[in-house]
């Protein structure tokens, strides 16, 4: 069965709370899809919103990942720090993470190679 894009969405969400737990973070999730992040993670005190990117795949015939950096379906808006801190970019065939600062997703998409790549371990790094 193939994913929708919401069902992708979805998993990449679930999978990064899973990594942020195991990091001994706490996981908060907004009550509506409007609030621009997807989890807030807590560790210490400190706070850190993060908007969740995912893809089910690479393009056909291309060795690397390509993810949206920005919000909206038809008008592309750049994320800002007012409203996020971190985009976490997850590619579900390998199950690899890639965390960028919201000041390094100027851009409306970003390309990551797998090798770049990096486990849940990488989200220890908040």
């Amino acid at each position: 069965m193939k994913l929708g894009n919401r069902q992708i969405g979805a998993v990449g969400v679930a999978k990064v709370a899973a990594a942020l737990l195991r990091n001994g973070y706490s996981v908060l999730t907004p009550m509506e899809d409007f609030s621009g992040y997807d989890l807030v993670a807590e560790k210490d005190g400190k706070f850190h919103r993060i908007q969740v990117k995912a893809t089910a795949g690479m393009e056909n015939g291309k060795t690397f990942y390509r993810f949206i950096t920005c919000k909206g379906s038809k008008k592309k808006t750049q994320y800002y720090g007012s409203h996020v801190d971190y985009v976490v970019c997850h590619a579900l065939p390998e199950d690899l993470f890639w965390l960028l600062p919201v000041k390094q997703c100027r851009a409306s998409s970003k390309k990551f190679y797998p090798r770049s790549g990096s486990s849940w371990r990488i989200l220890s790094e908040l």
